[in-house]
């Protein structure tokens, strides 16, 4: 309590120092704040992607000629991915997706522009696999899917732009036009964002309803995989053994996995599981690299202003040191007080980061054009590891910067000090 009230009656007495240092933290806090909720939402469990460390990716493989030239890139045809690839002995559950690259629109009603959706054809695996939580309704079910009915989940945000501002449920049995094909609602789900990449869409429905277009190469189509499994280590081996098999009945095509299934991290992080060389500790060692560089500039900012504040006080800690305090007492006050200002800045720092994100920098962390405004959640800020992150970040800076000028103008000798 003591040093509480000498460091208020520091900041009191030196005002412009303390409105300095606080925002010149603050702004450094805000950078490492705002790198640190771009990366930590990347791979942290949320909304609806709550299963990340169990999910795997498969998305292309590679389809050559084995007696002629010729090689095909691209997606699994529905046949492969449905009855082959997706049944694999790790996997609790896997989910096809289709995937056809093209633009969508939805007509509202009362004859307002079409709206640019995303949209997610799939199967009833996707809910189980992404927690999403729905406002009213229910996800399509097994007997919908496998009749190839015309029926949606839809997001809330898009229920507001397609039919007003009309309770959910009464949304629910309502058609909703879709490239002016009818799609009946069943349900409505609380938007994700466009950082799931996997799992964010506007609109979802049954793949069963479409027909996939035809390729020259067997094996390959349009629909990707995503696995669920409590080993996803597992996947890869088992994926390629059964391309084994398919090629031991196919003497004129082989069929290749491209990068995977690879695991949302490595995805996530590693150039959309491009990046064979691609391991966790490399990367946070960069990472690492990354944040030391811009703690550094700060800390050596910070640092002389310290020195500069520590050269008016020597004849203070002088006097004080000639009544008894010891060096560590006085180095610790010292830290005390620029931890105090640091955490202050801190504060300013965080509420500053929340702010830009909003205002538009989260757009970095978007993909795609879709009209999506709250990119950035209150859920991916106010976590406990962000808070965790920058308290630690505060300490660090504050050691970083005060402690080695304060341990310099300590080390002087009492009768040096006073004369000074």
């Amino acid at each position: 309590m003591k040093t509480l009230r000498h460091v208020w009656n520091m900041l009191c007495h030196n005002k412009l120092f303390s409105a300095i240092y606080i925002f010149g933290t603050a702004l450094a806090l805000a950078t490492v704040t705002m790198f640190a909720v771009v990366m930590w939402n990347k791979v942290a469990p949320i909304y609806p992607e709550y299963n990340r460390s169990k999910t795997a990716y498969l998305e292309s493989v590679s389809v050559s000629r084995t007696k002629a030239q010729g090689m095909y890139m691209g997606r699994m045809n529905l046949e492969t991915a449905r009855d082959y690839l997706a049944k694999i002995p790790s996997a609790t559950k896997a989910s096809l997706m289709a995937d056809y690259w093209d633009d969508y629109f939805v007509q509202p009603d009362g004859g307002r522009p079409d709206i640019k959706v995303r949209v997610k054809p799939t199967d009833t695996a996707f809910f189980d696999i992404y927690d999403y939580q729905f406002l009213a309704g229910r996800p399509f079910s097994e007997a919908e899917f496998e009749s190839g009915l015309t029926v949606a989940v839809i997001t809330d945000e898009l229920s507001k732009q397609a039919f007003g501002n009309v309770d959910f449920e009464n949304v629910i049995g309502r058609d909703i036009s879709l490239d002016f094909k009818k799609y009946k609602v069943v349900g409505v789900v609380k938007q994700a964002t466009p950082t799931e990449v996997w799992s964010y869409a506007h609109i979802i429905y049954p793949y069963t309803v479409i027909k996939e277009n035809p390729k020259n190469f067997p094996y390959v189509g349009d629909f990707k995989i995503v696995y669920l499994s409590d080993t996803p280590e597992n996947l890869p081996k088992e994926v390629q053994a059964v391309a084994g098999m398919l090629n031991s009945t196919n003497e004129d095509y082989e069929l290749e996995i491209n990068y995977g299934p690879v695991t949302h991290i490595h995805y996530t992080l590693g150039d959309e599981g491009y990046d064979d060389e691609f391991t966790l500790g490399g990367f946070l060692l960069g990472i690492g690299a990354i944040l030391l560089v811009l703690l550094i500039v700060p800390a050596l900012n910070l640092s002389g202003m310290i020195s500069g504040r520590m050269e008016e006080r020597v004849g203070e800690m002088g006097l004080r040191k000639s009544f008894g305090a010891t060096r560590g007492q006085l180095l610790r006050e010292v830290l005390w007080e620029n931890l105090i200002l640091t955490i202050a800045g801190g504060v300013l720092g965080f509420i500053l980061a929340w702010v830009l994100l909003q205002l538009g920098i989260s757009s970095l962390m978007a993909k795609g054009d879709y009209g999506v405004d709250d990119v950035v959640t209150a859920e991916m800020v106010f976590s406990p590891v962000i808070f965790t992150f920058v308290f630690v970040v505060c300490c660090i800076l504050n050691i970083m910067s005060a402690f080695l000028p304060a341990y310099r103008s300590l080390r002087r000798p009492i009768v040096q000090s006073l004369k000074e």
